[in-house]
């Protein structure tokens, strides 16, 4: 293969096909390619993320809710009704499709899964790279392959989950109930119950320095499942409490990792805010202008998780009476701006003057 593309996509992921799907239904008829190194995979997760009613993945939803529950330690339950906010859960797999349904209608783009990329020479006016299909020029390149240095200083604060669904017979009623986790470290269990409380899945997340893991949750000891012990998925992650700055590349080549940040909701929200993103640059291609980096969260979001990440690090039991004000005390909708990452002025200055952060 020796060609020339107009936009050349590293990495099918996340992003990578947010930004091919998004690129196909514009209209544009540009020569696309995206490369995978590897063979593309069934997408089993569920994103929840809170978002306004008219969000970018609407159409992909398969749930939403208007409200949560809060347990306290003795079981009593408190309702959150949200105001302007919802609590979508997208399908993954749906995204996927969608966006490979479109690409595969395009006949000018291109999916070569399996192919490697040995060597990028940006230039001032194209981007050449060669592959182990042969040498490709593109106008554009944009790198969505996970970043191998993520750049995190040792102590830093990171959200640790773990995450275990199990599937559930007959109709499901979804409530989202969150849960304290004691006064010892900042964290949240979170229960996600059917009819007549029946867990289908749980996920709790300790806010903690990277060595301090907590232990495997068992689901035969933690929690007793709507569905078959058997067929209990686990799942863990170890993303950054605090926004991490990408070393941005200028010129034709632009990173576009799909980098999770924020607490609970982080993989919903990147996959919202790399949605939103990828309409953007389609747009931007249809124009004949510069392609963009993801932009980083608004300084509101960032003031705030800095501020949760230096009271961990100075007392973590007054970090873990803050969090647990912040799900009694704040307005719901600002619990989940800040549970995502994505808090405002008025949440911090609702905090700061209560005193609880």
């Amino acid at each position: 293969m020796s060609e020339r593309f107009d936009l050349v996509i590293l990495g099918a992921g996340l992003s990578g096909l947010a930004l091919a799907g998004a690129v196909a239904r514009s209209g544009r008829r540009l020569r696309t390619l995206i490369i995978e190194p590897r063979r593309l995979a069934p997408n089993p997760r569920h994103w929840m993320f809170p978002a306004a009613p008219e969000h970018g993945l609407r159409r992909y939803e398969s749930g939403r809710l208007t409200g949560f529950e809060v347990e306290s330690p003795t079981g009593a339950v408190l309702h959150r009704p949200l105001n302007r906010m919802i609590l979508a859960r997208v399908c993954a797999q749906a995204v996927q499709d969608a966006a490979l349904d479109a690409v595969a209608a395009e006949p000018r783009m291109v999916l070569e899964e399996g192919a490697s990329v040995d060597q990028v020479q940006a230039g001032r006016a194209h981007v050449a790279l060669e592959t182990s299909e042969g040498q490709v020029r593109a106008s554009w390149l944009v790198d969505t392959r996970p970043l191998e240095d993520v750049g995190m200083p040792a102590g830093r604060v990171v959200q640790l989950s773990r995450l275990m669904t199990a599937p559930i017979e007959g109709g499901h009623e979804e409530r989202l109930c969150l849960k304290h986790m004691g006064s010892e470290a900042p964290g949240l269990e979170q229960l996600s119950l059917g009819r007549d409380r029946v867990v289908h899945e749980q996920a709790r997340f300790v806010l903690a320095p990277p060595p301090d893991l907590p232990p495997q949750p068992h689901a035969d000891t933690v929690l007793q499942w709507g569905g078959r012990l058997d067929a209990v998925r686990h799942s863990q992650g170890v993303w950054p409490l605090s926004y991490r700055a990408l070393n941005r590349q200028g010129g034709r080549v632009v990173l576009a990792p799909a980098d999770a940040y924020g607490l609970r909701f982080a993989p919903g929200m990147a996959a919202l805010r790399l949605h939103d993103w990828a309409q953007a640059q389609a747009r931007r291609l249809n124009y004949g202008l510069s392609l963009c980096a993801p932009p980083p969260p608004p300084v509101s979001a960032r003031l705030s998780t800095a501020r949760i990440e230096m009271m961990i690090r100075r007392d973590p039991r007054q970090a873990a009476a803050g969090l647990r004000a912040l799900l009694y005390e704040a307005p719901a909708d600002g619990v989940m701006r800040t549970l995502s990452g994505a808090a405002r002025w008025e949440d911090i200055l609702r905090a700061w003057r209560s005193g609880t952060w």
